[in-house]
């Protein structure tokens, strides 16, 4: 146009401050604010408003800001793009004074300019500040509005006061789509499933019809409820009332379903999918991971890396989360080469999956080097590695490590971490060591011992030998044991033979898990190993009498990247024959090597 020799006008300006808005082309709007200057255009109210919009959104708050104060005259408008661009960068002070000045001058601020900054105050949870403008709107007599009343309801879901949310909601005259959702997913994100629940209920007896956000806001409710019932009556409202089935509410069916545990019917839905995003995928890989079908998930994520969907961070956390589980190494680490060659992002929770895959799959070094090389760490990077430490027998180091992390302070330790930090003694019988951690839990760390922290001691005590101390220890804990408990002595209590204290913690177990299949089990093995066979009798009919079965041992290996499963006894795996004949010869020769162990000198 200026080639042309065509002289732009106020409206020109405006076409380009817009487009370098959206494009973040800040030279580009640069020029075209000096050619103004050279026009003489800056009396043009209309024309600097938008570039006030055009600095703010490409990140130049303080030159738009230059812009505005600079303008002989402004109007609303010009005052709600000022507030806005400070809003959008997250200084929500200078927006409230900029604010109060407005009104002082005489102009009052319309809707965009009270939307925008109870927006703000939502996604900063600037709840004081919320509640200050709430306030003055009330009094203005704005809160009526529908859409003002939607915003306010938003800002304090987004802070976290659903009480107030409700309140404004009920006050309402006129509530639209917006309105409903936006409680139904403030509700569902604030952890309150149950009221989400009954919201959308009410909704569906109003004259306002849910919609796709709605849905997908219950949908939520019910996967985080674990409410099966009533996420498959919510799955036949949407097929009755014909509510658009995209991809998104798809999505969230199967995630409801896969946490809900019906497996089946999320890959059901997941399959008859004509498109499916990356959410699609990590919703399914996620529901096999929780409901202990790791390998499914990985075969899952081998079938997605055939399709032109790229994994996620979360995707990938899930599949090693799967690779953790199964000891799946190959596999693990062809995901970390796939991680490093499409420079995938690895923000904390990635690199937190990646330590803890190869610390689980027996690469402790590999897991150490990892987590050195994260710029970043959370409380469960440090929680991870020192659980990574303790499980592999380096309680030395795990200690250390744990003392790191009180010097650096990045992170502050928890209930797990002190849980780590216990099982690190143990593991290592650091029998003084952990009896101190225990007794400063509360004092040098402000964490109150769980019974799983007593546990660790029991188990430490029990590992040391010590017994009698482990017996005297649970008699004086200040909280009940659970039969985890008892099952961490009476398993010592077996290996150290000591069956009169065996048989007094048999009785407790019985007493408080009738039911508990491994209990029954540890007190049969405990009379087996005393050669007491009636006893082990009476303990089988026992179980057979409360239905308590014996679960058949499980495990997997992993063999040239291929995850294989099998049981006791299992002769349905191919080359069983083999496989048994091999596991003969071995039995063979270790009892040969203890018979001749017994005449060595």
């Amino acid at each position: 146009m200026l080639r042309r020799g065509s002289s732009p006008d106020g409206y020109t300006f405006a076409v380009v401050t817009r487009a370098c808005a959206h494009l973040n082309a800040l030279e580009t709007g640069k020029t075209a604010h000096a050619s103004v200057v050279k026009r003489g255009l800056e009396s043009d109210m209309f024309v600097m408003t938008g570039f006030i919009n055009m600095f703010a959104g490409c990140g130049e708050i303080n030159v738009a800001r230059e812009i505005f104060d600079e303008m002989p005259q402004r109007d609303v408008v010009s005052w709600t793009s000022m507030l806005s661009g400070y809003a959008q960068v997250n200084r929500l002070d200078e927006a409230f004074r900029l604010f109060n000045e407005m009104r002082l001058t005489g102009v009052e601020p319309n809707m965009v300019t009270i939307m925008s900054l109870f927006s703000a105050c939502g996604r900063l949870r600037a709840l004081d500040q919320g509640r200050w403008l709430h306030m003055r709107i009330a009094e203005a007599g704005m809160e009526r509005d529908v859409d003002v009343a939607n915003s306010i309801i938003n800002m304090y879901a987004k802070c976290g006061s659903m009480l107030d949310a409700g309140e404004v909601f009920k006050r309402m005259p006129v509530k639209n789509s917006v309105s409903w959702n936006n409680l139904v997913g403030g509700f569902a994100r604030n952890g309150l499933y149950k009221e989400a629940l009954t919201v959308f209920q009410e909704m569906v007896c109003s004259e306002v019809k849910p919609d796709e956000i709605t849905v997908i806001g219950a949908l939520s409710a019910c996967a985080q409820l674990g409410d099966l019932q009533q996420g498959k009556l919510l799955h036949a409202y949407i097929e009755d009332r014909m509510i658009a089935c995209n991809v998104f509410v798809t999505n969230a069916l199967i995630n409801m379903y896969a946490k809900c545990g019906d497996l089946a019917k999320a890959e059901a839905i997941f399959r008859e999918m004509p498109e499916r995003d990356v959410f699609s995928w990590t919703a399914i890989l996620s529901g096999f991971v929780r409901g202990s079908g790791c390998k499914k998930a990985l075969s899952l994520f081998e079938e997605m890396q055939l399709t032109d969907v790229e994994p996620n961070e979360v995707t990938l956390v899930c599949v090693l989360s799967a690779c953790s589980q199964l000891g799946a190494l190959d596999q693990g680490r062809r995901i970390h080469a796939y991680i490093e060659e499409n420079n995938v992002r690895k923000d904390v929770c990635l690199g937190n999956a990646l330590v803890d895959m190869y610390a689980k799959c027996g690469c402790i070094e590999i897991a150490s080097r990892i987590f050195l090389g994260m710029p970043l760490k959370d409380t469960l990077s440090w929680n991870t590695m020192i659980s990574g430490l303790a499980t592999h027998g380096h309680g030395r180091e795990a200690i250390h490590l744990f003392n790191q992390m009180q010097k650096i302070g990045d992170a502050k330790p928890d209930s797990v971490t002190l849980l780590a930090v216990l099982c690190a003694c143990s593991h290592s019988c650091m029998v003084h060591e952990g009896v101190s951690y225990l007794s400063s839990m509360s004092s040098s760390y402000g964490i109150v011992p769980e019974v799983e922290h007593y546990g660790c001691i029991v188990d430490l005590l029990s590992r040391a030998g010590l017994i009698v101390e482990a017996s005297d220890f649970i008699k004086n804990m200040p909280v009940a044991p659970n039969s985890v408990i008892w099952g961490s002595l009476l398993a010592s209590c077996r290996v150290h033979h000591e069956m009169e204290l065996g048989q007094k913690t048999a009785r407790q177990i019985i007493k408080i898990a009738p039911d508990d299949e491994g209990a029954h089990v540890l007190i049969s093995n405990l009379y087996a190993e005393a050669g007491r066979w009636d006893n082990v009798r009476q303990v089988r009919a026992l179980m057979g009498s409360r239905g308590i079965e014996k679960s058949p041992g499980y495990s997997s290996i992993e063999v040239n990247g291929v995850v294989h499963e099998f049981f006791v006894g299992d002769r349905l795996i191919n080359q069983y024959g083999m496989i048994y004949l091999v596991l003969d010869g071995l039995t063979h020769q270790m009892n040969q090597a203890v018979c001749e162990s017994c005449y060595a000198l």
